[in-house]
């Protein structure tokens, strides 16, 4: 089964229509420091303004989550190759498809030999 992710909750007093957010942006965004303000178009949430600190904090977050995801694919890769010691896989297999596109299209000439070695 899977994760079921909950969409945001709010109230109805930070939700504003699109032509008032248009009049009294100033208003809005000084709410906003407090609550995140929903605009709405057309009866739908279209756009969320928020205080930039939270923003931040919402960005190293998720940042943080899609690096724990990734250590965690990685060492699920490791575990399943030690299991499997005689099983190959190519490198195609072990990345995702951008990262693959983003190996292949990279020019090691063009890495500058402190990204490459590690100083003890």
């Amino acid at each position: 089964m899977g994760i079921v992710i909950k969409k945001p909750n709010f109230n109805v007093d930070q939700v504003t229509s699109v032509s008032y957010a248009a009049k009294r942006f100033g208003e809005i965004r000084k709410k906003a420091k407090q609550l995140p303000k929903f605009i709405s178009e057309n009866n739908k949430v279209d756009t969320v303004v928020l205080d930039y600190i939270e923003y931040e904090k919402m960005y190293v977050e998720l940042e943080s989550l899609r690096e724990l995801a990734w250590e965690y694919k990685v060492m699920r890769r490791i575990q399943e190759a030690d299991e499997n010691p005689n099983q190959s896989t190519s490198l195609r297999d072990v990345m995702e498809e951008d990262e693959y596109k983003e190996y292949r299209s990279m020019n090691a000439d063009e890495i500058p030999d402190d990204e490459l070695f590690e100083e003890d």
